[in-house]
C-alpha cells in the first residue's frame, strides 16, 4: 500500500508529538529553575517546588533555600552554605540531600543554601546581602572544594542552569543527555560578576555584627582523586585553611573530610558528588567531626 507524502508527514507529527507528551510526564523536565544577574551570578528561582522523574521531590523558599518557609525555631538554627554538594541536585530526593540528612542527624534546624557550582565568593555574596538571614542564624557551617577558591561563577548556560521551562521538553532532553545541539558560548557580559577578593569578603562576613560570637565551621571536601591521594589533598585543598582561620579566631574551625576515617572513594557517585550513603557519612562526619581532621 502506497503512503502518501501527506500522510508521512501526519504520522511524523503524531510521533513528535507522542515523543513530546512522554517526555513531559515522565517528569524529566521537572527541575528548579535559576534567576541570573551581575550581582550573584545565578541562584534557584524563590519560592518553586517540584519531582524530577516524578519521584525525586525538591523546595526551595522564598529565601532560594532548599527548605521550607524561613521560620527559625527555638532551638539551633544553622546555616549550610556550599554548591553541588550540599544542594544535591536532580538525582536526589530532598529527604537525601545533605540538609535534610545533616537535619535528622544533628536534631538543629539547617538551612541549606547552595547552588551548583558556586564558589565561596557566590556564597559570600548572597550572604552579605541577606542580613535577615544572618541575624537569626546561630552558626554558619561551609563545604567546600578546591574549585571553590576562584572568581565567582557567572551564569552561563540554559542547560546546567536553566532560567525557563522549555518549550520542547523532548528537544531539552535531547540536548542535555544526547547530543549538544545548541552549546553554550560563554559569559554574556550583561551577566558577568564583577571580579573581587573572597579573602577580604570572608573577613567582611566574618567581622558582620550579625555574625560575631557565632560559631562559624568550615568543612574541606575532596574531591574524589584527593580522596584517594592524601597528596593532592594537601596541595589542593588543605592549603586554603590558613586563610579561613583568620588569623587563629577561635569561633572559626577548619576541619578536613578526607583525613577522617569513615570518609573513602566509594562513597562518590561520579568524581565529586557523593552517593546517598555517602551524603550520610558526610553528614555524620560534619555533626560529629573527630578532632584529629582539626586544621590548626
Amino acid at each position: 500500500m502506497k503512503i502518501t507524502k501527506k500522510a508521512a508527514a501526519i504520522s511524523f507529527i503524531a510521533a513528535l508529538a507522542s515523543i513530546e507528551l512522554a517526555v513531559r510526564a515522565s517528569g524529566l523536565t521537572d527541575f528548579p529553575l535559576y534567576d541570573a544577574n551581575n550581582q550573584i551570578g545565578y541562584i534557584p528561582k524563590p519560592s518553586q517546588s517540584g519531582s524530577f522523574l516524578n519521584k525525586n521531590s525538591w523546595e526551595f523558599n522564598s529565601l532560594s533555600m532548599g527548605a521550607g518557609p524561613f521560620i527559625p525555631t527555638d532551638g539551633i538554627n544553622t546555616l549550610l552554605v556550599g554548591d553541588s554538594i550540599v544542594l544535591g541536585g536532580n538525582p536526589y530526593r530532598q529527604e537525601d540531600r545533605l540538609g535534610p540528612v545533616l537535619q535528622r542527624e544533628s536534631k538543629n534546624t539547617i538551612w541549606p543554601i547552595s547552588a551548583g557550582s558556586w564558589s565561596l565568593r557566590n556564597e559570600l555574596i548572597y550572604l552579605k546581602t541577606h542580613p535577615e538571614v544572618l541575624r537569626k542564624i546561630d552558626n554558619f557551617i561551609f563545604i567546600l572544594n578546591s574549585d571553590d577558591f576562584q572568581q565567582a561563577s557567572s551564569w552561563s548556560c540554559e542547560v546546567t542552569h536553566p532560567r525557563s521551562h522549555p518549550i520542547s521538553s523532548a528537544f531539552y532532553v535531547f540536548t542535555k543527555y544526547v547530543h549538544n545541539l545548541t552549546p553554550c558560548n560563554g559569559i554574556k557580559p550583561e551577566l558577568e560578576v564583577e571580579r573581587g577578593d573572597w579573602k577580604q569578603e570572608l573577613k567582611d562576613f566574618i567581622s558582620n555584627k550579625y555574625v560575631q560570637g557565632k560559631p562559624v565551621t568550615f568543612f574541606l571536601y575532596p574531591k574524589k582523586t584527593e580522596a584517594i591521594d592524601a597528596s593532592l589533598s594537601a596541595s589542593d585543598l588543605e592549603i586554603y585553611a590558613p586563610y579561613l582561620m583568620q588569623k587563629n579566631n577561635e569561633r572559626i574551625q577548619v576541619f578536613s573530610v578526607s583525613r577522617d576515617s569513615l570518609w573513602s572513594s566509594d562513597l562518590y557517585r561520579d568524581e565529586i558528588h557523593p552517593t546517598v550513603e555517602g551524603t550520610k557519612v558526610l553528614a555524620s562526619i560534619i555533626h560529629n567531626p573527630k578532632q584529629n581532621i582539626e586544621l590548626k
